[in-house]
């Protein structure tokens, strides 16, 4: 273990991650049923995000990177879901546009 984290940290980190599973789940699951390109690049987006969490903390923890190595990869993949959440909203909003 790399140095000591409070467990109220890895409690929301869990929490964060259950959390995140559950609406990445949903998105996926809403993608699919309706075929929707926007729901597929949301739950890409919220996977992603998801993800970067899980894989920046097992980089500190099991395999000693340094907080802020693990910090700046976390801030990184984040920013990168987001973009795609942000791409999800910003497609379907165009293809509404489209419609009309």
């Amino acid at each position: 273990m790399n140095g000591q984290i409070s467990p109220i940290v890895v409690g929301l980190k869990t929490v964060t991650l259950l959390l995140g599973g559950l609406i990445t789940y949903f998105a996926a699951k809403a993608a699919s049923k309706t075929g929707s390109r926007s729901l597929t690049y949301l739950a890409v987006g919220f996977g992603t995000v998801t993800f970067g969490s899980l894989l920046a903390g097992v980089a500190d923890q099991l395999f000693g990177f340094s907080v802020g190595t693990a910090l700046l990869f976390e801030t990184a993949v984040t920013a990168a879901g987001f973009a795609v959440i942000a791409y999800s909203l910003y497609a379907s909003d165009r293809a509404a546009s489209l419609d009309r």
